[in-house]
């Protein structure tokens, strides 16, 4: 290296040109006020939602009161409400994520279209919340004899209904009108 190269003076670099027309700070944006669609979108219910849930509600509850009793108390130890009151049974069905009667009623369909070892097969996967909703079903809408408790274990509750869930006639038109009971 050379003196003149440590010694010498230091080199500055050109500085940039700034044009006079542009602002040093940025603008500060807009803000947007929140539309109906973005404010959904947030979780915060709009006014239109609320009134339409609001009203979804009030229809289920009058429908729930024109419903007689033994379908109100079939409803309620189907969905798990406390009482076959209005406002229980209202509250019930219209915060479950789905009805257990559909569930029930596809169970009951698989059954009784598939082959004795599938019914049975079917019946031995199915948890003793769902065989109980089963044997509701086929009490409340047939004239089927189950028996009265179920065995603990999911094989022999399994025998033990197959044969009668089978033979099972439901009537239609009581289980269509609990289904409409129970749709939201």
């Amino acid at each position: 290296m050379s003196e003149q190269t440590v010694l010498g003076p230091p080199v500055q670099a050109d500085e940039p040109e700034v044009q006079p027309d542009a602002p040093a700070v940025p603008k500060p944006r807009k803000r947007r006020t929140p539309s109906a669609k973005s404010a959904g979108k947030r979780g915060r219910p709009t006014s239109r939602t609320v009134k339409a849930s609001l009203r979804r509600i009030a229809v289920k509850a009058e429908q729930i009161a024109e419903t007689d009793d033994d379908t109100r108390l079939l409803a309620a130890e189907l969905t798990g409400a406390g009482s076959p009151g209005i406002a229980d049974l209202t509250t019930e069905i219209m915060a479950a994520k789905t009805s257990p009667l559909e569930a029930a009623v596809a169970d009951l369909t698989i059954i009784q279209a598939g082959s004795i070892p599938e019914a049975v097969v079917h019946l031995v996967g199915m948890s003793q919340p769902e065989l109980q909703a089963l044997t509701q079903l086929v009490d409340a809408f047939s004239d089927q004899a189950l028996p009265g408790q179920l065995p603990p274990k999911s094989t022999d509750a399994a025998l033990v209904l197959v044969d009668p869930v089978r033979a099972a006639e439901i009537d239609d038109g009581a289980l269509q009108r609990l289904l409409a009971l129970l749709a939201k």
